[in-house]
């Protein structure tokens, strides 16, 4: 099964898909979320990932299917991993 050459994490797509057209600043989806405004924040610039409960979090706010939000974590994780193996 083919995957993506280099594709892209999470939380790029939750900014440039969801929060950019939105017109929603990190600080207000933050709060719609639930959680604090750091914790966005990291997962945005890639220094953390989905997890089965953020997953839960951001189909419920986005109207979006939870397991979206960790296939894109899964494809992720993978192609990280590959390249690290490549690089070794």
């Amino acid at each position: 099964m083919k995957q993506p050459v280099n594709p892209f994490h999470p939380g790029e797509i939750l900014l440039e898909e969801f929060l950019q057209p939105a017109g929603m600043t990190q600080a207000a989806f933050a709060e719609k979320l639930g959680w604090t405004r750091a914790r966005l924040n990291e997962l945005i610039r890639g220094k953390r990932g989905i997890t089965a409960d953020a997953a839960l979090d951001l189909a419920e706010v986005l109207g979006t299917s939870p397991k979206l939000w960790l296939n894109l974590q899964g494809t992720y994780d993978i192609a990280q991993a590959m390249k690290r193996r490549d690089v070794a």
